[in-house]
């Protein structure tokens, strides 16, 4: 160890009172997680003593014994004053797989599901803001196990938004953003102010439209707990209900057109609703990203009108195109008519659509509107480049130019998000299903969506599948929600890390290979 290290333990060990406190990014932001979860329970603990309280002390004591781990982990190992990319992947899904797995612990421990494998992908549904569940019918569950489940989907949808925020940026994948989001990349900033600024600013108005989306359906004709519930999972884009038939239990068309918009709020870009509400109504219309968002709603609801007509009559026609598009454009899940029972053309338009996904910083999943734009560009400049060399073109998404290594990120992202769908595709096949349930699901479950076609469709409980294919859907759910890449480290990690210990076992035992000099220096 360097003086300079000595002197930082030194420090450190002062400032702990005699105990050691090391840095680490991933145990500090996993014990916030667990904060975060340990005050959600305590919140679902006291919804459950409105309607029986059943499980009250089971929620709390789990609420309170993550809340207080995760201030211990807080408090031993606080945040270093940089982060690199790569500490900055690991600590996304750190924080995610410790908040499914506390999550695991509430279902099993209040009995609302049986089984390891089906209580982890019900928490992982909810932290990924997921419309899949092994729930048949969410009635018969108790207020708090409700709350907690309708709470998952509100934490994973913020827990998506800051790794956007915090983590993608860095690594030149989050693709063209607005300005007041984009950061340098291959440096990480993440404790800096300007990130924190941004999050804290995310996090307010992430309430504050979860708030307003819960006064809305309440004065909507739903009651005080469906409105919570059903706001959080509707402004997240998670898409589970208290009720089998989601939306169209209510039989309200005021609640389904507030739906329709509380989704469409979802998929879009909260850095365009903060210019919205400052009033920089140039920058809000100047987005193209909004208007390709725009177009697609708009351009599926009438394409689903007309082919499919769902509904009697025009008013109920339109009101169900328009919340079966604005469910796939959001990748939200909610449901008022089974999409799987539509015309096969309209049936491949809809995965294709939630496939593509919501606007970039929204909490929707998907590959994005605005990286399907960039490649779409991307793909016209190499096909007019091939019919005219010499001509000099540039790849844009509306006015803004995108640099030639992000547009190389952007098309490597593209191939690793495909590849992964095909990967999925071939474990579902393998695990059992359908080719039909095999191909939707798993474009479906990277999107975050949930529902598809097959055996997958609306209302229909994944642990019908079997415990491979609910292995393969958990896997791309996780994926597809922390952006592909914290993941694939992790896997590259786990998969190399005995080849890096064997190489360094052979070094160590070979000094004749190293340098005269590094023999000199002991290294």
């Amino acid at each position: 160890m360097t003086d300079r290290g000595r002197a930082e333990a030194a420090a450190a060990l002062v400032a702990g009172r005699g105990q050691r406190r090391f840095a680490s990014a991933e145990l500090n932001l996993v014990g916030l997680a667990l904060v975060i979860c340990g005050v959600a329970l305590v919140v679902s603990a006291a919804a459950d003593l409105t309607g029986g309280a059943s499980d009250a002390a089971v929620l709390l004591g789990i609420g309170i014994g993550s809340a207080v781990s995760g201030l211990v982990l807080r408090s031993r190992f606080p945040l270093p004053e940089r982060i690199t990319p790569r500490s900055s992947l690991r600590t996304a899904a750190a924080a995610l797989g410790a908040m499914i797995a506390v999550s695991t612990v509430v279902y099993l421990a209040t009995g609302a599901i049986d089984g390891l494998q089906s209580a982890s992908i019900e928490s992982t549904s909810g932290f990924t803001t997921t419309a899949l569940s092994v729930i048949g019918d969410p009635e018969l569950q108790p207020r708090g196990v409700l709350f907690w489940r309708a709470s998952t989907q509100w934490i994973g949808g913020f827990t998506a938004l800051a790794t956007i925020i915090a983590v993608l940026p860095f690594l030149g994948v989050s693709g063209p953003a607005d300005p007041q989001t984009r950061l340098p990349t291959g440096v990480s900033h993440l404790t800096s102010g300007h990130v924190r600024r941004l999050l804290g600013r995310y996090a307010l108005l992430y309430l504050i439209l979860s708030l307003v989306g819960a006064l809305v359906f309440l004065i909507g004709g739903m009651g005080p707990f469906d409105a919570t519930t059903y706001a959080f999972t509707t402004i997240s884009t998670g898409g589970f209900a208290n009720h089998d038939g989601s939306f169209s239990r209510f039989d309200s068309e005021l609640l389904e057109w507030m739906g329709v918009l509380g989704m469409a709020l979802g998929g879009l870009s909260l850095s365009v609703v903060w210019s919205a509400l400052r009033g920089h109504t140039q920058r809000v219309f100047g987005a193209r990203e909004l208007w390709a968002y725009a177009g697609l709603l708009v351009g599926s609801t009438a394409v689903i009108a007309v082919v499919q007509s769902p509904g009697d009559g025009l008013r109920e026609n339109l009101r169900l195109s328009a919340f079966t598009a604005t469910s796939a454009v959001s990748s939200t899940g909610h449901w008022v008519t089974d999409w799987s029972s539509f015309e096969p053309g309209l049936q491949m338009m809809l995965v294709l659509l939630i496939g593509i996904g919501a606007m970039s910083g929204s909490v929707g999943g998907g590959f994005r509107i605005v990286r399907a734009m960039a490649l779409f560009s991307f793909l016209w400049r190499e096909l007019v480049t091939q019919l005219q060399p010499r001509l000099v073109r540039s790849v844009r998404v509306g006015p803004e130019v995108v640099s030639e290594p992000m547009a190389t990120r952007i098309l490597g992202y593209q191939a690793l998000y495909v590849g992964t769908a095909a990967a999925g595709f071939l474990g579902l096949a393998a695990a059992g299903t359908d080719v039909v349930t095999a191909l939707s699901g798993s474009v479906s479950a990277l999107a975050t969506y949930g529902p598809a076609l097959g055996e997958l469709g609306v209302g229909e409980p994944v642990s019908a599948l079997g415990g491979g294919a609910m292995a393969v859907l958990g896997f791309l759910m996780f994926a597809g929600r922390i952006e592909l890449y914290p993941l694939l480290d992790g896997l590259v990690w786990i998969l190399f890390a005995p080849l890096r210990r064997v190489r360094r076992a052979s070094f160590s035992w070979a000094p004749s290979l190293r340098s005269p000099a590094r023999r000199r220096s002991g290294t």
